[in-house]
């Protein structure tokens, strides 16, 4: 008997993917009307890192400068394809594998929060690998620091790093909710409409709070703010936010 390889398998098929995943993009794609503030958002939050980083995508006389832009800029297109990965597979119906980015936008954040009150500091981290780069820098480190103690902004982002580790990174039993509608398990991608919107609405409020950071970080490494070289862009920014915001509590 002769096995097939896969690639054999993918071209006699006519597909290009192990698993159909176009019905269950096609029913979440129907909701699109009830997620039009948290695309807005995502939109505008990637809009205004690309646009920020590309600015600074100019000749630069120390090396040094420039590889710290480099190391920058590693961060912050890793922000931009992180949401459209984690909407893709939204989409697609993979809701614990969307969560595990949305652990590494939180980390994204927490290091550019640590930037943004120790820019000096982007020097020494993309000189370090590993366990090293881990132990300084790691969501760890960055709790203890002195300098964020007291920021609310940090405070969200460890939540949510906390909160997607379990959910979306290590093997747990939370993430059984995201196989299981009430009914039955489901293995491989599958259409759930209140997992879809909540984790969508996550990754909306936690993409803008993570450009947020990155705009703080952009302000203390290269000493200009967005908001005086991308204007429009970031009163986008700012508008989007006042459609996702949680209610304010009544007094």
């Amino acid at each position: 008997m002769r096995y097939v390889r896969i690639d054999e398998w993918l071209q006699l098929s006519g597909r290009v993917a192990i698993f159909d995943e176009s019905r269950v993009e096609a029913s979440h794609n129907r909701l699109a009307s009830t997620l039009s503030p948290q695309l807005e958002a995502l939109a505008a939050s990637v809009d205004l890192i690309k646009k920020a980083l590309l600015h600074q995508d100019v000749d630069r006389i120390d090396p040094k400068d420039h590889a710290d832009y480099l190391a920058v800029s590693q961060l912050g297109f890793r922000v931009f394809n992180d949401v459209g990965a984690a909407t893709k597979l939204l989409d697609c119906g993979y809701f614990v594998q969307a969560a595990s980015l949305l652990r590494d936008l939180s980390e994204i954040g927490m290091l550019a929060l640590h930037f943004s009150v120790s820019p000096q500091d982007v020097a020494r981290w993309r000189s370090l690998d590993g366990r090293q780069q881990y132990d300084r820098f790691g969501p760890r480190a960055l709790r203890e620091s002195l300098k964020l103690k007291f920021s609310d902004k940090l405070s969200y982002l460890d939540q949510r790093f906390r909160l997607f580790s379990n959910y979306g990174t290590h093997p747990s039993t939370t993430s059984i909710i995201a196989h299981h509608d009430g009914d039955r398990f489901h293995v491989g991608p599958h259409f759930n409409e209140n997992i879809y919107i909540n984790t969508y609405r996550d990754l909306a409020d936690l993409a803008w709070h993570v450009t947020d950071a990155c705009g703080d970080a952009y302000c203390a490494i290269f000493n200009t703010s967005v908001a005086d070289i991308l204007p429009a862009e970031t009163q986008r920014f700012q508008q989007a936010w006042n459609r996702i915001a949680p209610p304010k509590p009544k007094e």
